[in-house]
């Protein structure tokens, strides 16, 4: 057993997962605390109040509706003993039903974690960019902000990102899990998939027996999507997305918006633009790196939000910026040797 930890590979996980799983933690300990039902309408996170609907045995509202996995699982858990809540707590049915999302939700955060440290090792980064990447991941305002609240996005980091690991790695199995799972926790697990596989480096024949292994994902999440078709919201099946693309212009150009934009990732923003511009980074992660413009075209389409809605495309982005700020390190460390020996 001692010989076995001492195992260097296993030191460094080991060390990963006393950083992660105390952070993540304490970010959804945070927000199952605050988390108030009263307030969700005005915060930026109204959906968590379809998803506690579905939690109840109610109908979901809007796309929540279509998302029933999450609630799913969080109906599954016991209800918690009173003495696990604070005495001066005040306990109600809600409570419990965010305590138990955040229960859901804590581990789906340690496994995006841990899968997003894989991808970045599987893309040949080192354990300290692949850490660095993770604990960039983690600060982000999105993940603080929600990984906690009855929302399905935890989920959604965990899916996406092992979708990715399973493009990148060639595994058709792992693909047709993640995309099939995924899909029933968040419909953006397949359709984000479908740009990463048509820009991955295999062959068309390849892409298309990729595409073959998320198509029942698709297909399960049109049954739900036609099972309750009356929740599907009017100004996307009406014709509009035009309309919808020249408000959400309008709307980005606004200093509110541009502020939106710019705290999807915040200052992460900077080195991932500069790691894509010094062209030192894997071939697979620059033709990824298409799936940023991507997710802009869908966030003007759709009315995603600027800042959440961007923060889908943090498989490309955590890297990058990782990259960058490495490349930064190392840029420095040499100054320093050559000043040294002036």
């Amino acid at each position: 057993m001692i010989n076995w930890l001492k195992h260097p590979e296993i030191r460094k996980l080991a060390v990963f997962l006393v950083l992660i799983v105390g952070l993540s933690f304490s970010i959804v300990y945070t927000d199952v605390r605050t988390y108030n039902v009263e307030s969700a309408p005005g915060s930026g996170y109204n959906d968590s109040l379809s998803y506690l609907d579905m939690y109840f045995g109610k109908p979901g509202k809007d796309v929540g509706a279509y998302r029933p996995f999450i609630p799913w699982l969080a109906r599954l858990i016991p209800d918690p003993p009173k003495w696990f809540f604070s005495p001066d707590q005040t306990v109600d049915r809600f409570t419990i039903a965010a305590m138990k999302f955040g229960i859901i939700n804590f581990f789906f955060l340690i496994g995006a974690c841990l899968a997003l440290y894989f991808l970045q090792c599987r893309l040949k980064m080192g354990y300290f960019e692949a850490l660095l990447g993770v604990i960039l991941f983690l600060s982000s305002s999105t993940v603080v902000r929600s990984a906690g609240l009855p929302l399905t996005d935890t989920a959604f980091f965990f899916f996406f990102t092992l979708c990715t690991i399973a493009i990148q790695g060639n595994n058709l199995w792992l693909l047709l899990f993640a995309g099939t799972v995924g899909a029933l926790a968040k419909e953006l697990v397949v359709i984000l998939t479908i740009p990463l596989i048509l820009l991955s480096l295999y062959s068309w024949k390849h892409k298309l027996r990729m595409l073959l292994m998320i198509f029942p994902g698709i297909a399960l999440y049109l049954l739900v999507r036609f099972t309750f078709a009356s929740a599907f919201p009017d100004k996307v099946v009406s014709g509009q997305s035009l309309a919808l693309f020249g408000e959400q212009l309008v709307a980005l150009i606004k200093p509110r918006g541009l502020i939106q934009l710019f705290f999807s990732f915040g200052l992460v923003w900077i080195p991932a633009i500069y790691a894509l511009a010094s062209g030192k980074v894997p071939l697979l992660l620059k033709r990824w790196s298409w799936l940023i413009l991507i997710v802009f075209l869908g966030v003007l389409l759709l009315e995603g939000n600027f800042d959440r809605t961007t923060f889908s495309a943090f498989v490309v982005i955590i890297p990058l910026a990782s990259l960058g700020l490495s490349s930064w390190l190392d840029s420095a460390s040499v100054s320093l040797r050559e000043k040294r020996y002036v």
